[in-house]
C-alpha cells in the first residue's frame, strides 16, 4: 500500500512511492506501481486547515515533480488512469464490491491530480503548466533553480486537447454517475479539482486563463446543458440518511462521528456545486458562455407549463418548484445562495415568472430582508445583491401589488417594536427605510440609498393598505431628512448657525446637500406616484401626510421642489377643508374619527384635479463586463466557504478589480461619500422619463 491510513503527514515527503512518482523516470501505464500507489487510505481533509496541512506536507515533492514531469510524463499517465477509471465507473453504475474499490481508487487519483495541478498553477505561467498534461516529447531539462517560461517556442494546442479531454470525462462522470451517500465523496473531489483548475488567474493577476478558455470553447463545452443541470441538481438535492454497511465503512476516512460525516459531505458537494456554477456562469470575458446560456434558458419540468415563457429556446428542464424551495429553505441566507438567486432572477425569465407567481413569496423575502435589517453583520456585496433582487422583483406591478395583500403575523427579528399583521410590502418598506436612515447617519454611500429609493419608487404606484406604523416611519424619516437639508442649506446661505462650519468644510456640506436633495426629490416623486395612482387605497398614508403637512411649506418656493408638491398640496388642502367642515362644531376629535373622515373624503376626491405623473419604474441593467465585479466576489465566497486551502500570500487579482479575496475585507470603504468598490450596477428609469442612474 502506497500510503496507509495510519501514516503521519510528516512521513509523506519520504514515502518511496511518492518519491518515485516525482522523479525523472517515466513510469509505464501497465506498471504495478500505480495499483500500489493509488490504493491508499488517508484522512480526507474536511476543513481548509486540514487541506493546508496536507499540502504543506507534500510541498517539497510537488516542487520536485514540477521540475521532472516534463521529462517523466507521469502526470499524463496519472490522467490516463483517471480517465480509464471514469470510463469503467460510468459503464457500470450498479453497487458492487468491484465498483466500490474502483471508486476509492478514482477518488485517490482525483485527489492526487488536484494537489499536483494546484502546485503547477502556482509556480509557473498558466500556458506552461498546460504542457504537463501531455505525454512528453524530447524536451530540455528544467532548471533546478528556476522554472523558466518555455511555452513561447511551441504550440500548446495539443496540450489544451489533453486538458479538454480531462474536463470532458470529469463532466461525464458528474452528469452520468448517480450521486449517493457512497459516491458523494468522489463527486465532491471532482468539484474540488474543477475549482482548482480554473483558479490559475488568482496567482498571476491575469484575465486570460487557458483553463477557462478550454471549458468555455473546448469540446467539453458541448456538455454545458448537462453540466449546468447536474450542478443545479446537486444544489437542490435533498439530504440523504447515512446507510450502515460496507460502503459506509469505505468512506469513513474523515475523523468525524455519526451522521455528521454524511451531512458534511452533502453540504460540501452542494456548496462546491453552487460556487462552481457561479464561476462558470460569470466567465464572460471574450467568448459566448454556453454555461451562462444554459443557466438562463432552462425551463420548468413540464415544457408545456405556463411558466415557460418560450419553450422553443429551453436548453433543459428542471423542477423549478424544488429550486424555489431551496432558496426559501433557510432562515440564514448565505451569500452564494443570494448571488445564485440574483443571477436566476436577472437572466432566466422562466424562473422569474415562476417566482413572481408564488403565493408564499414571504418565505423567500423575509430571510433576505433580515440581511438588510442586520446589514452591519453582512458584507457590503451581500447587502447590494439583496437590494438588486428587490429591485428586480418590484419592477413587476403584480408583485408590487400582491406583497401588500400578503400579511405576516409576526416578525421576530424586528426589534424597534412588536410588529403584528404587517404586510410583506410594509415589511419591505420598513427595512428599506431603516437602511436609508443608517446610511445617511453612518455610511453615506450615495448608491446604497439610491438602490433603496429605486425599489420604493417601483412599489409606490401600488402602495395600499398601509399599516399605521409603516406610514408613520416613512413620513417621520422624510421629516428628519428635510430638517437636516434645511439646516445645511441655511448654513450655506449664511442664515444658520455658523458653528456648523467648524465641524465640516463647505465643500463637504455642499456634497451632503446634493445627496439629501436627491433623496428628497425621490421621496416627493414617490408620494406623487402614490397620490396619482393609488390615493383611494391609502387613507392611512394620507392621514400621516396631513398630520405632517407643515414639512412641505419650505418647498413652496424652492426652485427644485415647487412643482413636485403641487399634487401633494392639492390633495392635502382638499382633505384639510373637509376636516374643517365636518369637525367645526366639535372640540375634541379622536384619531379614529379623523381617519373615518379622511376615508370618506378620499372616496369623493375628484382625481382630475391632479397633474398626472408617469409611473416610476427603475430597471436593473448589468454593465457590459459584469465579470470584473462578480468573479473577484465569487472567489471571495470560495475562500470563505470551500474546504480547499488557498495560500493568500500567492494570490493576486487584476488591477482595478474589487478587493482581493485574500484580504476578505468586507467593510464599507468611503470616498467622498461614495462606495469605492462593488458598484458595477446600473439602474435605468422607465421609458417615461428616460433618466438613468449609473452606479460606478
Amino acid at each position: 500500500m502506497g500510503i496507509t491510513s495510519s501514516c503521519n503527514l510528516l512521513s509523506l515527503s519520504s514515502n518511496p512511492y511518492l518519491v518515485r512518482l516525482t522523479g525523472p523516470e517515466p513510469i509505464p501505464l501497465n506498471d504495478s506501481f500505480w495499483d500500489t500507489l493509488l490504493d491508499f487510505k488517508l484522512n480526507t481533509p474536511s476543513t481548509s486547515g486540514d487541506s493546508r496541512l496536507l499540502e504543506e506536507s507534500i510541498e517539497a515533492l510537488c516542487r520536485a515533480f514540477a521540475k521532472t514531469n516534463l521529462q517523466s510524463g507521469n502526470l499524463s499517465t496519472l490522467l490516463s488512469i483517471q480517465i480509464s477509471l471514469i470510463k469503467h465507473a460510468i459503464a457500470n453504475t450498479e453497487p458492487s464490491e468491484e465498483n466500490e474499490e474502483l471508486l476509492v481508487t478514482l477518488y485517490n487519483t482525483l485527489l492526487m491530480v488536484r494537489l499536483i495541478t494546484k502546485h503547477l498553477l502556482q509556480v509557473m505561467p498558466l500556458a506552461d503548466s498546460l504542457l504537463h498534461f501531455h505525454t512528453p516529447e524530447t524536451l530540455p531539462p528544467v532548471s533546478e533553480t528556476d522554472l523558466k517560461p518555455i511555452v513561447a517556442s511551441r504550440s500548446v494546442s495539443r496540450y489544451e486537447t489533453s486538458c479538454d479531454e480531462m474536463y470532458n470525462y470529469i463532466f461525464e462522470f458528474l452528469s452520468g454517475y448517480p450521486v449517493t451517500h457512497d459516491t458523494m465523496s468522489v463527486h465532491s473531489e471532482c468539484m474540488k479539482l474543477l475549482l482548482t483548475l480554473v483558479s490559475g488567474s488568482l496567482y498571476h493577476g491575469v484575465k486570460d486563463n487557458p483553463y477557462v478558455d478550454i471549458i468555455i470553447k473546448g469540446r467539453c463545452s458541448k456538455m454545458a446543458p448537462e453540466v449546468t443541470k447536474t450542478l443545479l441538481l446537486n444544489i437542490i438535492r435533498e439530504k440523504q440518511e447515512e446507510p450502515v454497511g460496507m460502503w459506509s465503512y469505505m468512506w469513513s476516512y474523515v475523523p468525524l462521528v455519526g451522521s455528521t460525516l454524511s451531512q458534511s459531505r452533502q453540504d460540501d458537494l452542494q456548496t462546491e456545486s453552487m460556487l462552481f456554477m457561479l464561476l462558470l456562469a460569470n466567465f464572460t470575458n471574450t467568448h459566448p458562455n454556453p454555461y451562462r446560456h444554459a443557466l438562463f434558458t432552462f425551463g420548468h419540468t413540464d415544457v408545456g407549463d405556463s411558466y415557460n415563457v418560450s419553450s422553443s429556446t429551453i436548453t433543459f428542464t428542471l423542477n423549478i418548484n424544488t429550486l424555489y424551495h431551496f432558496f426559501c429553505s433557510e432562515t440564514a441566507v448565505s451569500e452564494e445562495r443570494t448571488l445564485l438567486l440574483y443571477m436566476l432572477l436577472y437572466g432566466n425569465e422562466n424562473f422569474k415568472v415562476f417566482v413572481l407567481s408564488r403565493t408564499n413569496i414571504e418565505t423567500l423575502l423575509l430571510p433576505m430582508l433580515r440581511v438588510l435589517y442586520d446589514a452591519e453583520g453582512h458584507s457590503t456585496h451581500h447587502v447590494y445583491m439583496v437590494l438588486i433582487i428587490l429591485l428586480v422583483l418590484t419592477h413587476d406591478d403584480s408583485f408590487s401589488s400582491y406583497i401588500h395583500d400578503s400579511v405576516v403575523q409576526i416578525i421576530p427579528w424586528y426589534k424597534e417594536r412588536v410588529l403584528t399583521s404587517v404586510s410583506v410590502g410594509g415589511t419591505i418598506i420598513l427595512v428599506l427605510l431603516k437602511t436609508i436612515q443608517a446610511n445617511i447617519t453612518k455610511i453615506r454611500d450615495r448608491y446604497l440609498h439610491t438602490n433603496c429609493l429605486a425599489t420604493l419608487a417601483n412599489m409606490s404606484s401600488r402602495f395600499h393598505s398601509f399599516h399605521p406604523y409603516v406610514a408613520e416611519k416613512m413620513i417621520n424619516l422624510f421629516s428628519v431628512i428635510i430638517k437636516k437639508y434645511n439646516k445645511i442649506r441655511s448654513s450655506l446661505l449664511g442664515e444658520g448657525d455658523e458653528s456648523v462650519f467648524i465641524e465640516t468644510t463647505k465643500s463637504c456640506m455642499e456634497s451632503e446637500l446634493d445627496i439629501l436633495e436627491d433623496i428628497i426629490r425621490m421621496f416627493l416623486e414617490m408620494i406623487n406616484s402614490c397620490i396619482c395612482h393609488s390615493a383611494k387605497s391609502n387613507p392611512v398614508f394620507l392621514y400621516e401626510l396631513l398630520h405632517k403637512r407643515d414639512i412641505f411649506k419650505s418647498f413652496q418656493t424652492h426652485p427644485n421642489f415647487s412643482t413636485l408638491i403641487i399634487n401633494i398640496e392639492s390633495i392635502l388642502g382638499y382633505l384639510s377643508s373637509r376636516l374643517d367642515e365636518e369637525t367645526k362644531e366639535q372640540h375634541n376629535v379622536s384619531v379614529e374619527e379623523v381617519m373615518k373622515i379622511v376615508e370618506n373624503a378620499i372616496r369623493q376626491w375628484p382625481t382630475d384635479r391632479l397633474q398626472m405623473t408617469p409611473l416610476l419604474k427603475f430597471e436593473y441593467v448589468e454593465e457590459c463586463q459584469p465579470d470584473e465585479f462578480f468573479l473577484p466576489y465569487i472567489w471571495t465566497l470560495i475562500f470563505g466557504s470551500s474546504t480547499l486551502y488557498w495560500d493568500t500570500s500567492r494570490i493576486t487579482l487584476s488591477p482595478g478589480q474589487p478587493d482581493s479575496p485574500a484580504e476578505q475585507d468586507n467593510d464599507v470603504t468611503e470616498e467622498e461619500g461614495e462606495l469605492s468598490r462593488g458598484s458595477h450596477v446600473v439602474f435605468q428609469v422607465g421609458a417615461e422619463s428616460g433618466e438613468e442612474v449609473v452606479c460606478q
